[in-house]
């Protein structure tokens, strides 16, 4: 489904990057890990896209995921 996805998001946006089955996934764990609407306020938003995609992988608990992502801007 995410494969076939990604072939109509690049057939319909042929100039646009990012639709890739890898990337599609990635932004679908986002959402999980940060499913609150106001996630552009949260410190998570500010971190680069590497950072967004790793944390969900390695971080399960949301609260440790959040601190993680407010030490890593206090210290980047």
């Amino acid at each position: 489904m995410v494969e076939q996805l990604a072939r109509d998001l690049k057939v319909a946006f042929p100039d646009m990057r990012g639709f890739s089955p890898r990337n599609l996934k990635h932004m679908r764990a986002l959402a999980q890990a940060w499913p609150d609407p106001q996630f552009v306020q949260q410190p998570a938003a500010q971190l680069p896209w590497r950072h967004l995609c790793t944390l969900p992988d390695k971080v399960k608990d949301p609260v440790q995921r959040d601190w993680y992502a407010t030490k890593t801007l206090e210290h980047g």
